[in-house]
């Protein structure tokens, strides 16, 4: 058997821009991961989650695909495999792709992206080929892009195959050189949820368009997204706060914000926690002031939140 886990993701300043030629920051998410198991099989199969293949009755199955779309793990995992199968020139592999996550579903922690990652390195285990991680990012935002027609940026599949801070900034993505990150933490509703396309898939068109209030915060977020790698690196806490701060700014003025991620988000900001959302769903990551402990800040989102998770 070969195997990978990787890590959900929280974008913590400058994203989207990432998507749109600016710079963002995230890091990763350990408590939360998705992880793909292969084994030999007879033929090329792919098993998921029992949610994924069955439910209760037709409304059950109307609820999930108004919340979540037609979509589903097992085409995340045939568009990497065609993916990796291209680039490594591989065609006569029989095998049985298993795969699981803990996490949340589509409230923006990376999720697509962690289980395309997770398929692309333990395929590269098996086949025993080496693929330098940042190349392995590129390959796994083509399976999304190219094959799914998703539109999304690089620095979630940066962070995920690097499994540490990064920042992208235009087409050049690097690990951060980051000893010690600020404390953090990150909430979610799953009744926020839904497929990040119905964010960004309007989001381009308004941005493709020229529309000024999109631009101009585009250039914002960029601006905070290199801001806040400057801060991490330098260890400046207080700075790095503020770019996040300035990070939900610039999403609220494009609208992209829902009203249960703006009472977590408030929530925060009434303990002194800047925070922002993690990524187009409905999750917000904060950063812990020195006067801020986790259970004080995990007491603020009580009853907002569905769960959070801390980090490091």
């Amino acid at each position: 058997m070969h195997a990978a886990t990787v890590p959900a993701r929280a974008g913590v300043a400058g994203n989207p821009s990432d998507g749109y030629g600016g710079a963002a920051v995230a890091v990763p998410v350990s408590p939360l991961a998705a992880t793909v198991e292969i084994v030999d099989a007879p033929h090329v199969r792919v098993v998921g989650p029992p949610d994924e293949d069955a439910w209760r009755d037709v409304g059950t199955l109307l609820a999930h695909t108004d919340r979540y779309g037609h979509e589903g793990g097992h085409r995340l995992v045939t568009a990497a495999v065609a993916t990796m199968a291209r680039h490594a020139g591989v065609t006569d592999d029989a095998c049985e792709l298993r795969w699981t996550t803990t996490i949340p579903r589509s409230v923006g922690l990376g999720g697509s992206s962690a289980v395309v990652v997770a398929t692309m390195q333990a395929l590269a285990r098996r086949w025993g080929i080496a693929v330098e991680p940042l190349t392995l990012a590129r390959l796994a935002l083509a399976a999304e892009v190219t094959e799914l027609g998703i539109t999304a940026g690089l620095i979630d599949r940066a962070v995920q195959a690097l499994r540490a801070p990064a920042l992208v900034d235009g087409d050049v993505a690097r690990r951060l050189a980051v000893n010690v990150l600020p404390p953090l933490v990150v909430a979610w509703r799953a009744d926020a949820a839904g497929p990040s396309h119905r964010v960004h898939g309007a989001l381009r068109r308004r941005f493709d368009a020229g529309e000024g209030t999109v631009v101009t915060a585009m250039q914002r977020l960029a601006d905070a997204g290199r801001a806040g790698a400057a801060a991490l690196e330098s260890g400046d806490a207080d700075a790095f706060a503020e770019c996040v701060r300035t990070t939900w700014a610039q999403r609220q003025t494009m609208g992209i914000v829902g009203d249960d991620v703006a009472a977590m988000v408030d929530a925060f900001d009434q303990r002194g926690v800047a925070a922002t959302s993690a990524g187009s769903g409905g999750a917000v990551v904060g950063v812990l002031p020195p006067t801020v402990d986790a259970a004080q800040a995990m007491a603020a989102i009580d009853g907002i939140a569905d769960d959070a998770v801390t980090l490091p």
